[in-house]
């Protein structure tokens, strides 16, 4: 009886540690997906010092104008 019980908890704990691996693996996809979408965000939000500096500009440009 002793014995049964001991393979059935290390039964229970061997898929336990499969299940662990699996949503594991889950998470390590999900996060190497954020990271590519994250990555493209990235681009489109970056701003490059010249469109700064236009920018920059376009603001002085427009507060001197007197409506």
């Amino acid at each position: 009886m002793n014995e049964m019980f001991l393979e059935l908890i290390i039964g229970l704990l061997s898929v336990g540690f499969v299940i662990c691996f699996i949503i594991m693996y889950i998470m390590y996809a999900r996060i190497k997906q954020l990271n590519a979408e994250l990555r493209v965000i990235k681009n489109r939000v970056e701003i490059t010092d010249e469109e700064l500096g236009r920018l920059a500009y376009d603001i002085e440009e427009f507060k001197k104008l007197k409506f």
